[in-house]
């Protein structure tokens, strides 16, 4: 049998699986006592046989194996979920216990305290960043699971990552400024109960795959816009400006107009400590020709430039202790001591009302009228932050995701008894995780515990810290996170992914990040249906080795609603056009893995009109799945139709219902060059040189 490529549909290259050809073979009305040949006729009756000479048994075609879903599918579920095996999948612990060892515990001890160094001004950072109180990144880094104590707890139980640390950033507490603008430190309490009930229920139900349809571009761009919007909310702080800003923005226009009032002594502290925390970063590689004859000085100054932000914090609060009252900065001022309250949430917050000057009490019902998107946003950054750290560090391991949202959620949920602000896996602190060598989670119950000594002890020591120096950390820790890097590449290998990169990227800087994570998401839902909508079609001239030819429309995906239409099309067109109303059309199926209703009722569409117009069509190569379901369609409808499975099966049934006819030349036939039908391989090669001549 020959064939000769005519024409290549495509909006994607996707590679399908290749498969050679099923021994198994229909025989549908009788016709053809050889198990290698199978067809519809016109009764509609049907037989499977297993290609076993020896076995000249037959089933029906109902026996071939469905995927209905069964009524008690809950059931089902919840007797999969509390199964024995499950159990110690979602209990890590019970997985590294039995291997900790004391050399193990010296090295978590030595990690836990690098993380807590950096945790403690971070903590308070972000707290303000989010519009909260500072002890309130303390509470999130104390309860956020692994940076904490309760929460520490509940990493070491369900943690699936032994490098990856949970608590307050940057990204999440910029979200929560959003929702919290105006608004009692209660309702990001409240929002992280929310996340963290939302997050649960998704890693329940096994939902991790969602992270999956969220493209390497849209995050690029949302995590770049969020770096420059949370740079731009520390510039008051860093130049000692006063002004009411929400958004870029805002933040711009507002600095041009109050530039006048910037303080000079902010200003310089700012530069100052932007400057030493660059120079510390970079300490191992200024002196690097010192450190390679001097392997323990190349571990004090990894140390020093781990803990840099702490270094500068507590360098510029002793200054600022001995300068005094009232200081030449703005500073921190008084911060509650002790550890925080062990409550349930608010439900019901009282929010002043700007307009009226009055107090209105908000319920749980109204605070999900007003920022409902919150249940979307909130949870989808928080998986989607966490997943990528984990699987950034995960190396040849498996990140589990749904185990992972499992322990989000947790964390959220217990965090908000205690007064944490929404939470999730820290990229800066677990890059410093793994750089310490940490063995498993148990390293951040030390974090916990120093965090425990601050929030007890510290606390009067926090008033004279110099707020432009909690600035310079944050810009530190985000501005290396704007990824310009992935615009060449992606403009030299597909320029298509640089639209759902610049939409999310302008959008989140112009109308605020919460938008501009839903339209990224919504971009990448949509490239993808896309995508499905318009599957690659080889359109293909055949002829058998008796000289019958015949047309072949070679999809090259599954077949789902999205892309009948499209299909349906291109395969009306491929009968009229190249086959001139008369030659027989053939539907290679070998990559059709999948199809649904719509679809089936799309290709009994299409039998009727070829037989309107007494035109042959076949499908070929179909998988038994998939013909179960058509078959399903075309029976209730009373509609024949024809399938065979290999070449021997198609020729054959070719040479029973069609005299050999000649078509002329033209029509969109490119050329007389015949290619071997032998095996799926070599038509793949084939097609790809075919299609290098058109």
């Amino acid at each position: 049998m020959k064939t000769e490529l005519i024409h290549s549909y495509s909006s994607v290259s996707l590679s399908g699986i290749s498969r050679s050809p099923s021994d198994i073979s229909f025989s549908l009305n009788g016709n053809f006592s050889n198990s290698q040949t199978g067809l519809v006729g016109k009764d509609g009756a049907s037989t499977i046989d297993d290609g076993n000479n020896n076995n000249n048994s037959s089933s029906s075609i109902n026996d071939i194996p469905t995927d209905n879903s069964s009524p008690g599918c809950l059931k089902q579920w919840a007797k999969n979920t509390f199964r024995k095996k499950i159990f110690y999948r979602r209990m890590p612990i019970l997985q590294w216990l039995p291997q900790y060892n004391l050399n193990k515990l010296l090295v978590d001890i030595i990690a836990g305290l690098t993380v807590g160094l950096t945790i403690l001004p971070q903590g308070l950072a972000y707290a303000t960043v989010g519009g909260l109180p500072p002890q309130y990144g303390l509470y999130s880094g104390f309860y956020g699971l692994y940076s904490g104590f309760v929460g520490c707890f509940v990493y070491i139980f369900f943690g699936g990552t032994k490098d990856v640390t949970i608590g307050p950033t940057a990204v999440m507490a910029i979200i929560t400024l959003n929702y919290t603008v105006g608004k009692p430190p209660e309702y990001a309490v409240l929002l992280a109960f929310l996340t963290g009930i939302v997050t649960l229920c998704m890693g329940l139900f096994q939902l991790g795959f969602i992270v999956n349809f969220i493209s390497t571009p849209v995050m690029s761009g949302f995590t770049s816009a969020a770096a420059i919007t949370i740079c731009s909310t520390q510039i008051k702080s860093l130049l000692g400006l006063t002004f009411p800003a929400e958004g870029f923005l805002d933040v711009f226009k507002g600095t041009v107009e109050h530039i006048s009032d910037m303080k000079t002594n902010d200003a310089l502290l700012s530069i100052v400590c932007i400057g030493v925390l660059l120079f510390l970063q970079n300490l191992q590689s200024i002196f690097r020709c010192c450190t390679s004859c001097l392997p323990a000085l190349d571990k004090v100054l990894w140390l020093i430039s781990t803990s840099r932000s702490a270094i500068v914090v507590v360098a510029a609060t002793v200054a600022f202790t001995f300068v005094g009252d009232p200081a030449p900065v703005k500073v921190v001022g008084d911060i509650t001591p002790g550890l925080p309250p062990f409550v349930p949430p608010h439900f019901s917050i009282d929010v002043n009302n700007t307009a009226t000057g009055e107090v209105d009490t908000k319920s749980l019902l109204d605070i999900l009228s007003e920022d409902g998107s919150a249940l979307i946003v909130l949870p989808l950054l928080a998986i989607m932050e966490h997943i990528t750290i984990a699987k950034a560090l995960a190396g040849t391991s498996r990140v589990d995701a749904s185990q992972e949202m499992i322990t989000i959620g947790l964390s959220n949920l217990v965090g908000s008894f205690f007064c944490s602000m929404p939470i999730t896996g820290s990229f800066s602190r677990t890059t410093v995780n793994h750089s310490s060598g940490v063995q498993s989670p148990l390293g951040g119950l030390v974090t916990g515990v120093l965090v425990i000594l601050a929030l007890q002890f510290l606390t009067p020591y926090f008033f004279f810290i110099p707020k432009p120096s909690l600035a310079a950390v944050i810009v530190c820790a985000v501005i290396f996170t704007v990824d310009l890097n992935i615009i060449y590449p992606m403009w030299k290998s597909k320029k298509m992914d640089l639209i759902p990169y610049g939409l999310t990227f302008i959008v989140s800087l112009v109308g605020g990040l919460a938008y501009g994570i839903l339209v990224g998401f919504s971009i990448s839902v949509m490239f993808l249906l896309y995508y499905a909508a318009r599957p690659g079609i080889r359109v293909k001239r055949g002829l058998t080795t008796t000289g019958i030819e015949f047309i072949v429309c070679d999809l090259d995906r599954s077949l789902v609603f999205p892309s009948v239409e499209y299909s349906r099309y291109i395969v009306l067109k491929s009968g009229n056009v190249w086959a001139n109303d008369t030659l027989p059309v053939v539907v290679d199926c070998q990559h059709i893995q999948f199809c649904d209703f719509t679809a089936a009722q799309g290709i009994r569409n299409l039998f009727v009109l070829f037989a309107e117009r007494k035109q042959e069509l076949i499908l070929w190569k179909v998988k038994p799945s998939v013909l179960r379901i058509i078959s399903g369609v075309m029976d209730s409808s009373g509609t024949p139709f024809k399938f065979c499975f290999n070449e021997a099966e198609l020729e054959r049934l070719l040479e029973e219902i069609v005299q050999p006819v000649s078509v002329e030349k033209g029509n969109g036939i490119m050329s007389d060059i015949r290619i071997t039908f032998t095996s799926a391989e070599e038509d793949d090669s084939s097609n790809s040189s075919d299609a290098s001549r058109l």
